[in-house]
């Protein structure tokens, strides 16, 4: 009996691979008791249905399907399809975040945003996603061939590829590809509305809708190539300037990803002087800076070492500014010591204070 189920359910497969989808559902229905612990098995009764036009059918295999394997890519976006389908964008929007949370390069994700970027209402995008034009956002139900095409097929497929791969290696030896970082993919965001500006409000940047994408892409380029106080400062610009408030919590999510710095990390060079950050406390708040100086008026208590930070003074010479300093670790720290150290800028109107991750003693 286990053999015959086996048998059924391989049947089922290549059935679905040769897109004869009415058959699939033939076989299955009426098997729903052996197979109803197995979520490929009502990911493809649901996308069958999905192909005969039964959208009530298809949503509620999926969602079986998706309650016995919530991490499957495949089943996220035939019902981020449905979703769109039944107008309902914002569950689209976190069914397609989650498949890229996953995978941040996959296509049809991609597409799927795309969609809900360009459309004007969500009735254009029910409209566009008839029985026919639903398959574009769907996973590709693989391929069939009967068994001596396929060998064939894939001695040829094989040949093929050993071709078309030798110029791409030898490229990528001449030149290795970076890879994007994690979390640059929400990002590719910020074109899901047509307007990226706002009107109403006060702000302190106001930018055209060109300096907001070209924002956008700098915050991108910084953020993969590990320049995050660049990248933080860039945000900042986001933040306080007429963007369009969706376009502000994409900035806000990859604000999420960026990482804390230390002495090997954040060279003097990536760091921000003392009258950049004080001209402009708003832009460069929550970035790290790199200073020296000295410290004044020290105070210890149970949870916190707190004292004014004299900086630039640190040979005696030169007071650039003083800011309050606060280290939330233990560490040795004495009064007129010269340090060295790495802040999180907390700034609104001014420099508020300087929350320390690391911090050392020099000679002055």
């Amino acid at each position: 009996m286990a053999r015959a189920k086996s048998k059924g359910f391989k049947r089922a497969e290549r059935l679905f691979r040769r897109r004869r989808y009415t058959e699939v559902i033939r076989l299955l229905e009426p098997q729903v008791f052996m197979y109803r612990d197995r979520p490929l098995f009502y990911y493809y009764l649901g996308v069958s249905c999905l192909h005969t036009g039964d959208f009530g059918g298809a949503y509620s295999y999926l969602q079986r399907a998706q309650q016995l394997d919530p991490d499957d890519n495949n089943i996220s976006l035939a019902l981020a399809a449905i979703a769109m389908r039944r107008r309902q964008t914002d569950l689209a929007l976190r069914l397609y975040l989650s498949v890229l949370d996953r995978d941040p390069k996959n296509a049809i994700a991609k597409r799927g945003l795309g969609a809900l970027r360009r459309a004007e209402s969500e009735a254009e995008l029910a409209e566009q996603l008839d029985q026919s034009g639903i398959a574009r956002y769907l996973p590709s139900p693989g391929a069939y061939l009967p068994r001596p095409a396929m060998a064939a097929a894939v001695a040829l497929v094989l040949a093929g590829l050993m071709l078309a791969a030798v110029p791409p290696i030898i490229e990528r030896v001449r030149r290795p590809a970076v890879p994007d970082r994690e979390g640059v993919e929400v990002l590719e965001l910020d074109q899901m509305r047509r307007e990226v500006v706002q009107y109403e409000g006060d702000f302190r940047y106001v930018l055209t809708e060109d300096e907001i994408r070209e924002t956008f892409r700098r915050i991108g380029d910084y953020f993969n190539e590990y320049r995050d106080n660049e990248a933080r400062r860039e945000i900042n610009r986001i933040l306080h300037s007429n963007a369009e408030r969706e376009m502000k919590e994409r900035v806000r999510m990859l604000a999420e990803y960026l990482s804390t710095p230390d002495f090997t990390s954040l060279e003097p060079a990536d760091s921000f002087a003392y009258d950049e950050v004080q001209s402009a406390p708003h832009l460069y708040d929550q970035t790290y800076v790199r200073w020296r100086g000295r410290v004044a008026n020290l105070e210890h208590n149970e949870e916190d070492i707190r004292f004014d930070f004299l900086v630039g003074y640190e040979d005696a010479r030169v007071l650039e500014g003083i800011v309050r300093a606060r280290l939330g670790f233990a560490a040795r720290v004495e009064p007129a010591m010269p340090v060295e150290l790495i802040g999180r800028v907390e700034a609104d109107n001014g420099i508020d204070r300087l929350e320390v991750v690391s911090i050392r003693r020099i000679s002055p």
